[in-house]
Order: C-alpha cells, then structure tokens, then sequence
C-alpha cells in the first residue's frame, strides 16, 4: 500500500459537463503520459463525498492546489457513489472491450482497420463519458487507456481483456443487483475479496486528518473501503418515507432524506391529524387552547411589542400548562372529567395568559 502526505485544506467543487474541465479525447491514436485514477475522499462531519478523476499528477495538484486540469472533481452527499453506481445489466461494456481486442488481430494489419473496427467503441465510450457519472466516466477514459497500452505488449489482446474485465466487474454486480439494497454490499465485498486490484491510501498533513483513498485498476477496492468506512461510523440506507428514495443516514430514525421531503412529511402529518380531529370536539378545543397560548408567546418574542422577561416567564406557564392539558384530556378520554369540564378549565388558563401579557 502507497502512503503519501497531502495538505489537510478541503474544496468544494462542482461537476458541469461542459464546463472548465479536461475533455478527454476517444480519438487519440497516442496514450498520455500518467496513469489516470479515481479519487474519493469522504467528510464524515460533513456528510459528503468528493470525487476526482484525473492523471495522478494533477490529481495530486487538485488536492493539493485546487488547480490542474482534470477531468472530474465533484462534492456530492454521503452515499452517493454507492447509490448511483453504474449498473450494465445487458453487458455492453464486455462487448465492446471485445470489439477493442478483436481490433488486434493479425486479420487487420492496416492502421486504417483496425481503428475502423475501434470506431464505434470509441462512439460507446464517448457517449458513456458524457453521462457525468463519475464511474461510467472513469470505466470510459481507462478503457481507452488500456488500448492504446496494450497494442504494444506482448499478448495485448488476451492482457486487455483481462485488465477490462476487472474494471467492468462492479457494473456486472449493480446490472444484477439493480437500484441499490442491502445486499448489493455483500455482493459487491464478495467481488472484492476475489479480486486482486489494489488502492492507495493518501493521507493528508497535520493533525486534522482527512484521507483519500486512489485507485487505477478497478473500483472494488474503493467500494470496499466505503462500505467499510460506513460501517464503522455506524451510518445506515434508508429509504426515504416520502420520494422512495435511498439515502444514507446517520442512523435507523432518519426517515426522510432531505429537508424537502421533510417538509412534506410535517405538512402530510398536520393534514392528517386535522381531518382525525375534524369533528372530534375534545381534540379541536384543546388544539384551539394550545394555539391561544402559542400565538400569545410569539407575540412576546417577535414585533415592535417584543418583551423577553414576559416571553420567559410564559414559555415557563406554557410548559405547566402543555402537561396538565395532556392530562387533563386523558380523564376526558377515561370518562373521568366531563367535556364541558376541561372546557371550563381551558377557559380559565386563556385569561390566566392574557393576565401576563398585561
């Protein structure tokens, strides 16, 4: 394992297909210089992911710098890399890495053939690059890189198909697996302990660490790493009760995946208990009392008529009578308090705050 020290300073950087990143080029007839590598970096605090594709040179200076030319750098949330992996459930990728090493064969001694028989690979890779998603991208710019290297090695073809098949194996998994769940983890850990592809581990300089993780050959390891990351954080997926979605979350009480959804969930619950309590006149008098002393308090905390020693001392009698409304409601409920009596009593509590706000 290759250990290096990098500068603990983080950026924020966002992928635009198009943007001011490198365009790499499904034409090339020369490969260039440098292995090209996927970096992931994970910010627990932050619950987010950073990933950068690039030359390690300037894989390097990006971390290091937040310059040189790459040909992806993104900050997204937790969880995202393994939740949209690329899946390739019909195995395009192995078909056409075979099309690549088929285009080595003696059969097609002209330069002119065998990029003929490339061309449309070359199309396959390019339109997989201009997806955005960074595994698909860095499976496309790679395949184009082992080509051009093995041609001049001996048993190029047969090393091809072998350095391809490593790098095309998590798409096989997600293609079976399809949308993430919870055993796509074992399988993928499965697929990893087979393997024999390597990661780096960079680590940054200073005190307050944040490793990346680098690899070149394959996926799998970096898969791995995740899911270990995430394990020993304690961090779960979970689908999100309003859009259905999977999310990774702190925990098991995390329910709803984004602030969003969470608005929605609050809105569905009001509009919900509102139509139990229509009707139900226990449940609208004592709603009707709660609002009377939260509408009083707001009043003392926000405005021109703001008074934070009044606002205290109601949060306070707000408070005694939350509780003893509560318990009060439960007689009404056991038939041990009238109706009328808990109203009579909600009454009295009215004039008792309009008494403090005086």
């Amino acid at each position: 394992m290759q250990v290096t020290k990098l500068p603990t300073k983080q950026y924020s950087c966002s992928f635009s297909p198009g943007g001011d990143f490198l365009q790499y080029g499904f034409s090339s007839r020369e490969r260039a210089f440098g292995r090209i590598l996927f970096v992931l970096m994970l910010n627990r605090r932050k619950m987010t992911e950073r990933i950068i594709i690039a030359r390690e040179d300037t894989a390097r200076l990006r971390l290091e710098t937040n310059t040189g030319d790459v040909y992806y750098d993104e900050t997204r949330p937790l969880g995202s890399l393994l939740l949209h992996f690329h899946g390739d459930p019909t195995g395009e990728w192995n078909r056409h890495g075979m099309a690549l090493c088929q285009s080595y064969s003696k059969a097609f001694p002209l330069d002119s053939e065998r990029w003929k028989r490339a061309a449309p690979t070359a199309e396959y890779l390019q339109k997989q690059y201009g997806s955005g998603e960074p595994t698909a991208m860095f499976a496309a710019t790679r395949t184009w890189d082992e080509y051009l290297t093995c041609f001049h090695l001996n048993h190029g073809a047969e090393l091809l198909m072998e350095r391809l098949a490593r790098l095309y194996k998590p798409f096989a998994v997600y293609g079976e697996c399809g949308p993430w769940q919870e055993e796509t983890a074992d399988v993928l850990s499965a697929a990893t302990l087979e393997g024999d592809s390597t990661v780096e581990l960079w680590y940054p300089a200073g005190k307050r660490a944040l490793e990346c993780v680098a690899a070149s050959a394959s996926l799998l390891p970096v898969v791995a790493y995740y899911l270990h990351r995430i394990r020993e954080w304690g961090y779960v997926f979970q689908q999100c009760k309003v859009c259905g979605k999977h999310f990774l979350a702190r925990s098991r009480h995390y329910e709803v995946c984004s602030d969003a959804c969470r608005k929605v969930q609050a809105t569905e619950a009001k509009r919900e208990f509102d139509a139990r309590v229509k009707g139900d006149r226990l449940e609208q008098v004592h709603e009707a009392a709660y609002y009377y002393w939260y509408n009083r308090l707001r009043k003392l905390k926000r405005g021109k008529t703001a008074d934070p020693e009044k606002a205290a001392a109601v949060k306070e009698a707000f408070a005694v009578f939350r509780t003893e409304a509560v318990r009060r409601k439960g007689m009404v409920k056991r038939r041990e308090m009238s109706l009328a009596e808990f109203s009579g009593w909600l009454v009295e509590q009215q004039n008792v705050v309009d008494e403090m706000m005086k």
